[in-house]
């Protein structure tokens, strides 16, 4: 409850002292503690501070007085009470048109109004308010307390702290989402407008009130904001609450100590909230996981409990899907590079939760179902897809979930393999199965970053089925190995060469010009690869073998080196 100057002018003790100044703000001015002040002012006043004065120090002097007037007012105090008969006996000209521009009240009070009989009514008011105050808290804290534990949503929540202080109350989650607030306006813009604001001010032009030690205030565009973190175990912050409003019209509402106290009950209450939602969250998110994982595993039930299952936990099995197997490249990277107080493992838990709710978003903005998981440090997603245009659709997808990622992750890379889209039914362990070899192919050959479909990967697979043979295996490592441990004895890239040469049509001058190398240093390579091989470049069946040899071999070290 605020205690204002109008409620001081009620009391009996005030009854013969008379408003000189600022009559129609004496509603608007709360009185936190009162004193007796004479000048000078300097640092001995407060904020909302009733200040009562004889005047001694300025008697017959206006401008001293009128010095004093505007130290007072400086200050923040609530109002100036002088006791007028024995120095000051009239409101001097110059103080009065200094008090009326700042709309400060000056109280003239009969000299013979003890000050000690003043401070002893003021402050057993300003003790029976704080009393109310108190209760007023604890009674808030537990209708705040009840209300989640009823399962309200968090806008209930914030509807009734707004309430309670005069503002608007918006509470997000820690990559700023709005989860509740009170009223309809669309905040969403200005609470981003603001986290970057905090986030990019320097210490000193935050406001950190000495009440709340984690607030931090700042205003922007004509509003103050204030900023308190929903912290829960370990100090890992869940979310934000922001108070919104003219400063001044809070302070109407409670003191600024009740303000704050409420905004701490409230914060309380939201982070039992987030504790209630992350736990029934995790629980159906390891659901969905173990379900997803099965059937890309291949490890089914019967179709008929596997529709079941998957109705439960709001799939539907029937349409038609494309498995998509994303790896992250520079995940250690990008922890390493954000500061984080969390170790890797806890870090890299709440990017896997990240990246699967922007898939859920990128699939319902496309109107596509999509199930996803991250198996074996790798995202898959089955994105459900069109008879016609499945490839069209993958692509949108992508390049809408790429967008999305890279707001929380912006260095992300990712690598994708697509695979084929096949109109049979309940077909997600082959699928998954294609996605993954597109991967790992489309990774060694395209590079980190790409985005290879199964079907892409046609010339790859009958490599892959060549080199499986232990006989020819033995006869082409015995083109490759040489040129391998030479180039790590001499980092001359011999198998670079030949590919550049094989890529240029066999042509020196042009596979020289690409290499930038010197044409004599180009037929030494050459030579040296011959000589190595034993086999002669001039022959066509020689570089076929060779070519297929070094393609073979960089696909099987691609395979057994990806994702380590």
């Amino acid at each position: 409850m605020v205690f204002t100057l109008e409620q001081v002018m009620s009391l009996d003790i005030m009854k013969p002292a008379v408003v000189k100044t600022g009559a129609d703000q004496l509603e608007h001015r709360s009185v936190e503690w009162v004193s007796i002040t004479e000048a000078p002012v300097e640092n001995f006043v407060r904020k909302n501070e009733l200040v009562l004065t004889t005047g001694i120090g300025y008697a017959h002097d206006p401008n001293l007085f009128y010095e004093f007037v505007r130290d007072v007012i400086i200050s923040e105090a609530s109002g100036l009470a002088v006791a007028a008969g024995r120095y000051i006996y009239e409101l001097y000209d110059n103080a009065r048109e200094l008090a009326e521009k700042h709309g400060f009240p000056i109280i003239f009070l009969p000299w013979e109004v003890r000050f000690a009989d003043v401070t002893q009514a003021v402050t057993a008011k300003l003790t029976d308010a704080r009393q109310e105050e108190w209760q007023q808290t604890q009674r808030i804290q537990q209708e705040l307390l009840s209300l989640m534990l009823a399962g309200s949503h968090l806008s209930v929540l914030a509807e009734h702290v707004a309430a309670n202080i005069g503002g608007t109350v918006v509470i997000t989650d820690r990559a700023g989402r709005v989860k509740g607030q009170s009223g309809t306006e669309d905040w969403y813009t200005f609470i981003f407008k603001a986290r970057k604001e905090l986030e990019e001010a320097r210490e000193d032009e935050l406001l950190h009130d000495p009440l709340g030690s984690k607030v931090q205030t700042i205003a922007l565009e004509g509003m103050m904001v204030w900023q308190l973190p929903i912290i829960q175990a370990k100090e890992h912050v869940q979310g934000y609450l922001y108070a919104i409003s003219k400063e001044e019209k809070v302070m109407e509402a409670v003191t600024r100590q009740t303000f704050l106290i409420i905004l701490e009950h409230a914060v309380t209450a939201a982070a039992f909230w987030f504790l209630q939602e992350s736990t029934v969250q995790e629980t159906e998110a390891r659901l969905r996981d173990d379900f997803v994982t099965e059937l890309a595993e291949g490890t089914m039930e019967s179709k008929p409990k596997l529709s079941s299952r998957a109705a439960a936990l709001g799939y539907d099995l029937k349409g038609s899907y494309i498995a998509i197997v994303g790896y992250p490249e520079n995940m250690r990277e990008l922890y390493n590079g954000s500061h984080q107080t969390a170790t890797y493992e806890e870090w890299q838990k709440s990017m896997v939760h990240y990246m699967e709710e922007e898939v859920y978003y990128a699939g319902t903005a496309l109107d596509r179902r999509t199930m996803s998981t991250f198996l074996q440090d790798q995202l898959l997603v089955f994105l459900e897809v069109p008879e016609e245009g499945s490839r069209k659709t993958v692509n949108s997808f992508l390049d809408l979930l790429y967008r999305r990622l890279t707001n929380l992750l912006p260095n992300v890379e990712l690598s994708w393999g697509i695979g084929d889209h096949g109109s049979e039914p309940f077909a997600f362990h082959m699928r998954y199965k294609e996605a993954r070899q597109a991967l790992m192919l489309g990774v060694r050959r395209k590079g980190a970053g790409s985005r290879v479909f199964y079907s892409e990967t046609r010339v790859d697979r009958v490599l892959v089925k060549i080199g499986g043979d232990a006989e020819l295996r033995t006869l082409m490592d015995d083109y490759v190995i040489p040129l391998v441990h030479y180039d790590k004895q001499r980092s001359m890239d011999l198998i670079g060469t030949f590919n550049t040469y094989q890529r240029n049509q066999n042509k020196v001058t042009q596979t020289a010009r690409v290499l930038h190398l010197h044409r004599q240093s180009l037929l030494y390579r050459l030579r040296k690869i011959e000589s190595l091989t034993g086999l002669s470049l001039a022959n066509p069946d020689d570089v076929f073998l060779l070519d297929l040899s070094i393609r073979i071999w960089m696909i099987r070290e691609g395979q057994e080196n990806a994702f380590n």
